[in-house]
């Protein structure tokens, strides 16, 4: 009897692992060391950064390439402006929303737009989750979460050119990271994350 309850409990330990394991993508914690933090606990933006703050990695596909690393529980809120703080155009990236089981993109009038997702359990408070925002310059606006959903939304937001961004999650205390160096790790051969001197 003892022995097929912690057999049991054995295979329900392991099964809550690898399904935690699935909805996560392995971020560490020393490429967090490479970047800047922002700390808020709000229930709407109180702090808008201009655009040239953060990292922009343009190429010939993209006008505008972000890099994030959020830990919070729910509702990562991403909100891209045409001008300095609110702005007249307003793009809102909600990620991990309604309990973290509900992304959506809302527009200047919050109204949904494009594609949503109903992928569950992306957000957090022990691991971050990588998010990736992207507008080509047609104006498509992709939010991903590398090595789990790409795209997780996709809008067209052909009416908006970037100046600033607010980082929060809404009624959740969250931790941002951005402006990581990205080319600061690798994996050796024994399988031990490093990192570059």
């Amino acid at each position: 009897m003892v022995l097929t309850r912690v057999i049991c409990l054995t295979f329900l330990v392991s099964g809550l692992l690898s399904v935690a394991a699935i909805a996560h993508s392995k971020v560490s914690f020393l490429k967090l060391s490479t970047c800047q933090e922002f700390d808020i606990d709000s229930s709407e933006c109180q702090h808008y950064f201009p655009i040239d703050v953060f990292k922009n990695n343009i190429s010939s596909e993209y006008k505008l390439h972000l890099t994030f690393y959020v830990m919070t529980t729910n509702d990562a809120n991403i909100v891209l402006t045409n001008g300095k703080n609110r702005g007249t155009v307003r793009y809102t990236a909600v990620v991990g929303g309604a309990a973290n089981t509900y992304s959506w993109l809302r527009n200047t009038n919050d109204t949904t737009v494009g594609l949503d997702s109903h992928k569950t359990g992306i957000l957090s408070p022990l691991w971050p989750a990588p998010i990736v925002v992207r507008q080509k310059y047609n104006g498509q606006l992709s939010v991903a979460i590398p090595g789990v959903i790409d795209p997780l939304l996709r809008a067209d937001a052909s009416d908006l050119e970037v100046k600033s961004v607010c980082l929060y999650a809404w009624k959740a205390a969250s931790r941002w990271f951005y402006n990581c160096n990205e080319d600061a790790e690798y994996t050796s051969p024994d399988g031990y994350t490093c990192v570059k001197i």
